[in-house]
């Protein structure tokens, strides 16, 4: 869970605005006011609308619909401008997950205060039109960490049974992240992912691998099963690596040159999440300190044999 990752690393510095719209643990929604945007502008030009678009929304959440170059600007006002004019097909979906978000939302953080009872969200929340980069995820920002929800990517890959797992995920990040800084190392994220899923799993026992985000863009265990001590000695050699291409392999929704699914590092990560928790509570395993993650996931990578 780096914390920009490769596609955010141009985010500009947040402005007090967005400390001022949301307090720590609030939610705020900023889907609607897309949704209204789109219905008042869809007479307008595409390059008016675009310019507009930036006008309203790039002061609401400074820096996150701006990129560092002309080409990836360009880039990505072109996903603007698609989004606008798919909107109307789009927008019964995109309604419906505005108004049953909150809901799900305070449902979710009330689901996990029964496992973690110290817990506290003190990050501000939004719902937003991301256009297509994510279903959620913690952003750090400027220095400050940001709760990003996209209500266009729930729309198109969330429903009734997975909205509930999803979100046990998300404020797992929020929740381990107090006990386990982010850093660089393929096994840092490893053990962040990895773990997120395992404890998404004991929260939620009837969970499948759909519910658990393991199907996208295919279902992995099944791609992986034939192929597990080879993966494991595919992450040992990775262990202590900060190259974005081996991120990519592992976490990304794209398997590269890997003989492995896309993806697969979030399943290699609960199993040895699941094999080193096996006598630990929920949160023992939130608060184990670096040091200690480091030699277990070691320990535990090593248990799957030679390479």
């Amino acid at each position: 869970m780096r914390s920009a990752l490769v596609l955010l690393l141009a985010l500009l510095a947040l402005s007090p605005a967005i400390a001022q719209q949301s307090a720590p643990g609030a939610l705020t929604d900023q889907a609607t006011a897309f949704a209204r945007f789109a219905d008042t502008t869809s007479a307008q030009p595409a390059a008016e609308r675009i310019a507009r678009f930036h006008a309203e929304f790039d002061p609401l959440l400074p820096g996150f619909y701006q990129r560092a170059t002309p080409r990836a600007q360009a880039a990505l006002d072109a996903q603007i401008a698609a989004a606008l004019a798919a909107f109307p097909a789009n927008r019964a979906a995109f309604a419906r997950t505005t108004a049953s978000f909150g809901t799900a939302f305070a449902a979710a953080q009330a689901r996990f205060r029964q496992s973690f009872p110290d817990y506290t969200l003190s990050m501000p929340v939004y719902l937003i039109q991301s256009f297509g980069q994510m279903d959620g995820g913690t952003r750090t920002i400027g220095g400050k960490p940001v709760m990003l929800f996209g209500a266009d990517v729930i729309a198109k890959i969330h429903d009734d049974t997975t909205i509930g797992p999803f979100l046990d995920h998300e404020l797992f990040h929020s929740y381990h992240a107090r006990y386990f800084p982010d850093c660089a190392e393929m096994w840092c994220s490893l053990w962040q992912e990895g773990l997120a899923v395992h404890v998404t799993a004991r929260m939620n026992p009837d969970a499948n691998d759909r519910q658990l985000l393991l199907s996208s863009p295919r279902p992995i265990r099944a791609a992986l099963a034939a192929r597990i001590p080879q993966a494991m000695c595919f992450v040992r050699k990775r262990f202590a690596s900060t190259r974005d291409s081996d991120y990519a392999a592992l976490f990304l929704g794209t398997s590269g040159r890997t003989k492995f699914p896309a993806r697969f590092g979030y399943l290699i990560g609960a199993m040895l999440a699941e094999r080193i928790g096996a006598d630990l509570s929920l949160e023992q395993l939130a608060k184990l300190p670096r040091d200690a993650v480091e030699l277990r996931l070691s320990a535990a990578l090593a248990s799957y044999g030679r390479c």
